[in-house]
């Protein structure tokens, strides 16, 4: 996943605003051992590219360069990053929901569908909210789960609601001609619903129907006015894994003034070796290194 050994900042590396949690995975790291000018750690993922000014800040400020790689691991297959990303992705979405149409949030119905973690966080930030919710699942097992935890559950065909929220999780596109109401597609990768054209009624809502609207959802990384939570996350959790994939767990990392004379030395014996030789990171058998950070990257969040 990496492309070059990790680089975590300079002395002199001034942290970019907004990047609390990517300051914190920086800080927990052993000192800086790459030479000023080596090129940053390039760690991919298969998730939407940071905004350019971001992933420069990123570079940096913190040695890593967020690459987006469709061959890549989903960071969203990670379990803290997942929960991060669902409650980020959620708030943004209700927020757009709110600001761009002229519904009235706690007096409508609303279909949500999807059976994944970000069906959930939508279901659960409408609910506070004051919506009445209708989980959408076509899983009978994910929708017995959502049954007995006291949600209003259907298949399809889809009831009639004022919001209907699509998340492509656990779901096939939803035809905006099949439904009515207002239509706005949660998932990052477009997969939620059909495209559908139409005519624009407002700035970012378009008229697809008779009874039927959809609104443009944010960009992944856009704020609307608020700090990037995922895009801190995203940066926080490649730094945690470029160091975990060339150092070991984060509590037994190799010494990097170490010298060896011989490649096979176990380093954990102080008479290893005492002539000049290579740094080569000690073997450590134990979870994938992306799953070492991403449980990092809980307790960094929980501290």
């Amino acid at each position: 996943m990496t492309d070059a050994p990790s680089r975590t900042p300079s002395t002199d590396a001034v942290t970019p605003p907004g990047f609390r949690w990517a300051a914190a995975a920086a800080s927990a790291l052993p000192a800086p051992f790459a030479e000023p000018g080596d090129a940053p750690a390039a760690v991919s993922w298969r998730f939407a590219a940071l905004p350019e000014q971001v992933a420069d800040a990123a570079r940096a400020a913190f040695g890593v360069d967020v690459v987006s790689d469709a061959a890549a691991p989903d960071p969203r297959d990670l379990p803290a990053f997942s929960a991060i990303f669902a409650h980020a992705r959620a708030e943004h979405i209700v927020r757009a929901l709110a600001r761009r149409t002229n519904l009235v949030l706690p007096a409508a119905s609303a279909l949500v569908i999807g059976d994944g973690p970000l069906a959930d966080r939508l279901a659960a930030t409408l609910t506070i909210g004051g919506s009445r919710v209708i989980r959408g699942i076509a899983d009978p097992v994910a929708r017995l789960r959502a049954h007995l935890a006291g949600a209003r559950t259907v298949d399809e065909p889809w009831p009639v609601a004022d919001l209907v929220l699509t998340t492509g999780e656990g779901h096939s596109p939803v035809d905006p001609a099949s439904v009515t109401g207002v239509l706005i597609d949660a998932s990052v990768d477009a997969n939620g619903l059909v495209p559908s054209a139409g005519d624009t009624v407002r700035p970012f809502v378009t008229r697809v129907g008779e009874g039927t609207w959809v609104v443009e959802a944010p960009g992944v990384f856009e704020t609307l006015g608020q700090s990037s939570l995922l895009a801190d996350a995203l940066v926080a959790l490649s730094i945690l894994t470029a160091r975990a994939e060339n150092g070991g767990r984060f509590d037994r990392l190799s010494d990097p003034g170490a010298e060896l004379s011989d490649p096979g030395a176990d380093l954990s014996d102080p008479g290893a070796a005492d002539t000049p030789g290579d740094w080569v990171p000690e073997p450590v058998e134990g979870p994938h290194p992306a799953a070492l950070a991403d449980t990092h990257l809980a307790e960094l969040v929980l501290a």
